[in-house]
């Protein structure tokens, strides 16, 4: 066989790594808030305006994830 050498992560790419960083406070406590009222309105009957039907209580918590994923992304959130 030729030259069988695995490569490391470092040779792989163009050597740029995912600045990933924790979310801030504000962030987290957004997305657990809408995720909290979603299950609420879901599991224990709470009438929430805006979060009635299963479309839009799996939109809240697309929302309340996608808030905390661009947490994770974007340094200044």
């Amino acid at each position: 066989m030729a030259n069988s050498r695995i490569k490391s992560f470092a040779e792989i790419g163009s050597g740029q790594t995912m600045g990933l960083s924790a979310p801030s406070l504000l962030t987290f406590l957004l997305s657990f808030v809408i995720m909290l009222s979603v299950l609420f309105a879901k599991f224990f009957g709470a009438t929430i305006p805006g979060l009635t039907g299963d479309t839009t209580q799996f939109a809240g918590l697309l929302v309340a994830y996608m808030i905390l994923t661009l947490g994770c992304l974007i340094r200044s959130l």
